[in-house]
């Protein structure tokens, strides 16, 4: 993710709010959503009990002493070890295929290192897989890929692309439709564009509908995230990673333009009542099913299903796994 510097450009605050790690939260789910990313990012089809997961090391030291950083490095190895990189990118750079290029050139000489493939004969590098997920439009953002020639002294040429997802181009739905639940949060984002256009214009009135707006969208957002987790989408910890980052992606706009510092106060107490009465539905959800197991060999369906508030198709479920189990 490009990297906000100092102080004000054009009335918009460049102070370094937690993105960077608020986008590496959301490549830390559990295995199962995470794989789903993955195979929707990369056009995969691994299956989550049969591969083990790596979050690689995203820095990379450079001979000024510098430090190389990309977002995403993730290893999946089945059978062997498949590299992939990710990165977010906010604003469009126009040396975003050199950018890319570099970061791949690296992480693919120390898999090299670490992986110790060299044979007799030659030695073979392994570039990964890599995409750009664009969240903002501009004229230097491709259609499909980044990409560049890499000219060899004997003349040879050797294309070098990294595909680019246009995300300014996805809404919640597609993004669901997709498998990519972990980018939702991220759609508060897609606003930055359109305050940033109304802090240049010195349009206060604008500047403050926008962030009204990015609050309403956080608050439907964080009601999907919640959903899903009812769907059994992610586990307790992934709603809460979900969460915190909902919120630093709109305490991010918040702080940015400075226009309502208690809006980050309301944020954060939606998010949290959420979880919490998510927390209690559940609890009251499990129970209900501990009951009605419990009654599956005394009373018929439909009761059971009135005294548990359990929709009948739930309660058939159960139904069928207790008579499994009984054989």
């Amino acid at each position: 993710m490009n990297n906000i510097s100092n102080p004000t450009e054009n009335g918009i605050k460049k102070e370094p709010v937690r993105l960077d790690e608020t986008v590496k939260l959301l490549f830390e789910l559990s295995k199962p959503t995470l794989v789903k990313t993955l195979n929707a990012l990369f056009n995969e089809n691994y299956e989550p009990d049969k591969v083990k997961i790596d979050m690689a090391s995203t820095e990379y030291p450079k001979n000024n002493l510098d430090m190389l950083r990309a977002d995403i490095c993730i290893t999946i190895t089945e059978y062997k070890p498949h590299h992939y990189h990710a990165e977010i990118q906010t604003e469009p750079h126009k040396e975003m295929a050199l950018r890319m290029f570099e970061y791949d050139i690296m992480e693919a000489l120390r898999n090299y290192r670490l992986e110790n493939t060299t044979t007799p004969d030659e030695i073979d590098v392994f570039m990964p897989k890599s995409i750009v997920i664009q969240i903002e439009d501009g004229k230097s953002v491709p259609k499909d890929f980044y990409s560049l020639n890499l000219r060899l002294a004997n003349g040879e040429i050797a294309h070098y692309t990294a595909p680019v997802l246009r995300y300014f181009e996805y809404d919640t739905d597609r993004l669901i439709s997709e498998n990519l639940y972990n980018l939702i949060p991220l759609q508060i984002f897609k606003l930055r564009a359109e305050l940033d256009t109304m802090t240049k214009d010195n349009n206060e009135e604008g500047r403050q509908a926008a962030l009204l707006k990015a609050r309403d969208i956080t608050d439907k957002i964080a009601e999907v995230v919640v959903n899903l987790y009812n769907d059994n989408q992610f586990n307790d910890i992934d709603v809460d990673k979900m969460m915190i980052a909902i919120s630093e992606c709109f305490q991010h706009l918040n702080n940015r333009y400075e226009v309502n510092q208690k809006l980050n106060e309301e944020v954060n107490v939606m998010v949290r009542t959420l979880i919490d009465k998510n927390l209690i539905e559940n609890a009251k959800k499990e129970k209900a099913v501990e009951i009605a197991v419990s009654l599956l060999d005394i009373l018929d369906i439909e009761i059971i299903a009135e005294k548990t508030e359990l929709t009948i198709e739930k309660v058939k479920e159960l139904k069928e796994k207790h008579l499994k189990n009984k054989k």
